[in-house]
């Protein structure tokens, strides 16, 4: 393999763009999210012999975390858009951006499940966030086209 440095500016971002289920009931956390984490768990199984220790992974566990802020109008609402999809498995797109999928902006699709979230949170004249959270089934697909 060659060597290669990376170089390229670190990706600052503006606008994610995630969305979750299909159309009519397609619902994007393009404004409503004030952080989005997109991350692999995976358990370690490790093996002590008279010889060494061995470590290795099981698969990926990839979860979606979106902290977003409640909303609940009757048509573009947070919860009326997203609280039927809450335990079923859905088709689910995330880019780091809005923009067109490229080489700088790649995109992550699969399927997940919708997690349960909370009513409300906030304090008095406050709005306070929410974590939707997406399990993803499988490995996600990655692509820049």
């Amino acid at each position: 393999m060659a060597t290669m440095d990376v170089t390229a500016p670190p990706f600052i971002p503006v606008k994610p763009y995630l969305s979750v289920g299909t159309a009519p009931n397609l619902v994007t956390l393009i404004c409503a999210a004030e952080n989005v984490e997109v991350s692999p768990d995976q358990d370690e199984n490790t093996v002590e012999t008279f010889c060494g220790t061995y470590t290795s992974y099981k698969a990926e566990k990839w979860t979606i975390t979106a902290s977003s802020y409640m909303s609940y109008a009757s048509t573009n609402g947070l919860w009326t858009a997203l609280r039927p999809l809450v335990g079923t498995i859905v088709p689910f797109e995330f880019r780091p951006d809005t923009a067109v999928v490229g080489v700088n902006n790649p995109k992550m699709s699969g399927n997940a499940i919708v997690k349960a979230f909370p009513f409300f949170s906030g304090g008095p004249g406050e709005p306070g966030a929410i974590d939707i959270v997406l399990a993803v089934q499988g490995v996600p697909a990655f692509a820049t086209v």
